[in-house]
């Protein structure tokens, strides 16, 4: 696949990508510091899994396809200081597939500094992440979105 930048992408996928990645990191953002203000009231850890959850699952419903490893990081809320969704500090390369993919690979640029490749795919019309892989070495394994 050759590599292109962000506006390369068809206006489908650049949308639910910007659209997915915007929505994360304020999930995120807002998830930790809402962690903290619990832990420091000493607030109830189940009400506030119980709101993240819903306000994720109303990000995952519009842009995530519920298959696979995809919906993990809903039973398992994950959200620390640094976002894994931050398009104003990762480096961004876009990977344009054949047909109806596009594949997007995020290398970050705080925190652990992971790079992952999320995948877009359209499904029925509507394009969603389909999948997102996590880099180890120099092979992609599959992880939660």
């Amino acid at each position: 696949m050759e590599k292109y930048s962000i506006t390369n992408l068809g206006d489908k996928y650049r949308d639910t990508l910007l659209g997915f990645m915007a929505a994360m990191y304020e999930w995120e953002s807002s998830g930790y510091e809402k962690s903290l203000e619990a832990f420091s009231e000493d607030a109830s850890e189940i009400d506030l899994e119980k709101s993240m959850r819903a306000d994720l699952l109303v990000i995952f419903k519009k842009y995530v396809v519920d298959e696979g490893r995809n919906y993990d990081r809903v039973e398992n809320i994950v959200c620390g200081r640094w976002p894994e969704y931050d398009l104003a500090h990762d480096e961004i390369d876009v990977c344009i597939g054949g047909g109806s993919t596009a594949s997007v690979i995020i290398r970050k640029k705080t925190g652990l500094r992971a790079s992952f490749k999320l995948t877009l795919v359209m499904e029925g019309g509507v394009c969603k992440v389909g999948r997102r892989d996590l880099q180890s070495d120099k092979k992609w394994q599959r992880t939660y979105v």
